[in-house]
Formats: C-alpha cells, sequence, structure tokens
C-alpha cells in the first residue's frame, strides 16, 4: 500500500491569530472543506476540523466566544501528526489504537517536521478502496492466467493421451500379429534351441504391449481421464505374478529379487490389481537400476490405520529416495481390515 503523502490535502493554512468569524466565513465558502491546517512558521500548531467548529459556534454563546478571539481558542491543539513516508496501513494500525473514531477526525501530514497537507477520514477510505480494486485486478489477472494454464496444460495432456492411444493401437495391430504367428509356431515340433527362441519372441512382444499400455494410462493419468476397475484380487497370486515378471531381469543384472506377501495367503481385495502392478513396477524397476549386484526386496504389508503399504528396498550404489502413489482404496472380501491408503516407498539401505 503507499504512503501517507498520497493522502495529503493541501488546504490554504491559517495563522493560530486569526479569528474565528473569518474561518467561520471560510467554511461557508468552501463547502468541501473538511479541515483547515493551523500554521506557523511553516509548523503545524492545531487543526480545525469542520464539524467540531461548526458545533462550537451552534452552541449558545458560540459567536460571543469565538467570532473576535483567535482560532488557537476554538481548533485542536493535539491532532494527530505523521510524516508523508509513512505507510497507509501502518498509520491506520497505530489510529486504532485509539479507537475507531480516531480515524474519522483529520490529521496533519509533515516532511521533515514541516507542513506538508492534510488527510481525513474519506482520504484514508478512498485509498483503501483504491489499493483493494487494485489488488482485485492482480487476483483476477493472475486467475485468467491460472486458468489459461490448466486449459493449455490439460489441453496438451489430452493431446498426448489421444496421440498415444492411436499409437498404442497402431503398434497393438502389428504386434498381436507377432503373438499370433509365435503361438502357431509353438504348436509345431521345434527343437530346444528354437522354442528358447520363440520364447524371447513372445517374451519380448508381451513387455512391448506392457510398456505402451503404461504409457497410455500414464498419458490418461495426466489427462485427468484415468479410470480405475476395482475387482476381487487375490493378493498372495498378485506379488507371485510380480515375482515371475522381475526375476528374470533380476538375473540379468545380478541382483537378488526379493517379493514378500505379509498377510492372510487366501485374502482377496477389492483393488484395480493392473494399477497395483504399474506400482510395483515403478519401485522394482527404479530399484534395479541402482541395485546391481546386491538385493532388491518389494513386498505388500498391513501398515498403520489398517492399510496396506507396498514398498520396495535396495542394496548397493543407491541413494535413499521416496515416493507416494495413491492407487486404490480397496476393500477385503475377507475378515480382514480395509486397505484405505496406499503409501510407497524405496529406500536405500
Amino acid at each position: 500500500m503507499p504512503t501517507i503523502e498520497t493522502l495529503a490535502e493541501r488546504p490554504e493554512p491559517v495563522a493560530p491569530t486569526i479569528y474565528g468569524s473569518e474561518v467561520l466565513a471560510r467554511f461557508e465558502r468552501e463547502p468541501d472543506t473538511l479541515v483547515i491546517p493551523v500554521i506557523e512558521d511553516g509548523v503545524p500548531v492545531g487543526l480545525v476540523e469542520r464539524s467540531a467548529f461548526l458545533e462550537k459556534m451552534a452552541s449558545r454563546l458560540g459567536h460571543a466566544l469565538y467570532d473576535a478571539r483567535p482560532i488557537s481558542n476554538a481548533m485542536d491543539p493535539e491532532p494527530a501528526v505523521v510524516e508523508a513516508d509513512v505507510r497507509i496501513e501502518t498509520f491506520c494500525d497505530v489510529m486504532l489504537k485509539g479507537g475507531p473514531s480516531a480515524l474519522l477526525r483529520g490529521f496533519l501530514i509533515t516532511k521533515n517536521g514541516r507542513y506538508h497537507g492534510v488527510g481525513t477520514a474519506a482520504s484514508l477510505l478512498q485509498a483503501v478502496n483504491n489499493r483493494q480494486r487494485e489488488q482485485n485486478r492482480e487476483l483476477a489477472a493472475q486467475a485468467a492466467v491460472l486458468s489459461d494454464t490448466k486449459t493449455q496444460a490439460l489441453s496438451a495432456a489430452r493431446a498426448k493421451s489421444q496421440f498415444l492411444g492411436i499409437m498404442s493401437h497402431e503398434l497393438r495391430t502389428p504386434m498381436n500379429g507377432v503373438l499370433a504367428v509365435a503361438e502357431l509356431l509353438r504348436r509345431q515340433p521345434l527343437t530346444e534351441t528354437a522354442q528358447a527362441h520363440l520364447q524371447t519372441i513372445v517374451d519380448s512382444s508381451e513387455t512391448l504391449l506392457r510398456i505402451l499400455q503404461d504409457a497410455l494410462d500414464l498419458a490418461k493419468a495426466e489427462a485427468g481421464e484415468l479410470e480405475l476397475q476395482s475387482a476381487p484380487t487375490p493378493l498372495r497370486a498378485l506379488m507371485d505374478d510380480i515375482q515371475s515378471m522381475w526375476e528374470p531381469r533380476a538375473s540379468q543384472d545380478g541382483v537378488t529379487l526379493l517379493v514378500g506377501y505379509e498377510g492372510d495367503t487366501e485374502l482377496v481385495a477389492n483393488i484395480d490389481g493392473v494399477r497395483l502392478k504399474q506400482v510395483f513396477a515403478n519401485l522394482v524397476g527404479n530399484a534395479l537400476k541402482f541395485a546391481r549386484n546386491g538385493v532388491v526386496e518389494a513386498r505388500l504389508s498391513k501398515a498403520i490405520r489398517s492399510a496396506w503399504r507396498p514398498a520396495s528396498a535396495t542394496t548397493g550404489p543407491a541413494s535413499t529416495w521416496t515416493a507416494s502413489t495413491p492407487c486404490s482404496s480397496p476393500s477385503s472380501t475377507a475378515p480382514a481390515p480395509t486397505a484405505r491408503a496406499w503409501a510407497c516407498r524405496s529406500a536405500a539401505r
């Protein structure tokens, strides 16, 4: 907020020796003048407020007491005085300590102790109102920028999702053809070497399809279009699938992969098993990058507040990192605690 100087009005000051009748005549000539400063040798010595002075003059003996006497007898000899470089909000805070009525009185503005102008409650209100309007305009501009940025980001994410959807479809078609031909070859009598090569083709094709699906799901999540499909999922079997999925990669890197499940082996949870596998894929995949010739442990266990926590840990030349990935709110179909949140983390030991 600006300083008091911006509020300064500069009505013609009067000397403390001027008669009250002259001040009264001036107020009558200038109906918009609310205060008249009383100055002596450039230094403010008092302030004549219109309403207070007119009340005195309207009293029974007002004219007799003040018409022919110096204005120093009718002025406020101790008005509020403030330096021009004081900020408006600071001045208001100080004045409010004297009660709300203090803000309704006029005040003198000085610069290096010399008279510089006067201020009134009306000028204060106008300054506050102008500041509020300025802030409203700034907030409206910021809101517009944020809205445009959000709209652009959402549009870009949706365009990316649509593009990946098209590319996924275009790549899935020939890849499904490769898998179909591989299945036909599997039914033919082949040598062990040929069978191994065929299995490599199948595994690589399925891995590529899975990567395409993960990329498409990520794009949908960024665009706010990803939907969770909850279904009864055996948790023990899910962890076994994760073990089977990543064991070959871990063996190639010389890493010992330990996949654990702490819970009832028959427990079935109402969750999106595909998304949970994606969570573990991210955790284990990142852990394997930093655990050459080390150990990667992934487990699913009950945590505090009856939540289920998927987690992985690594040993090796890795730096500690932590991530939190909300997946779904699965509920158990067996008599076990309901899982309400997922907390995912990976820490280097």
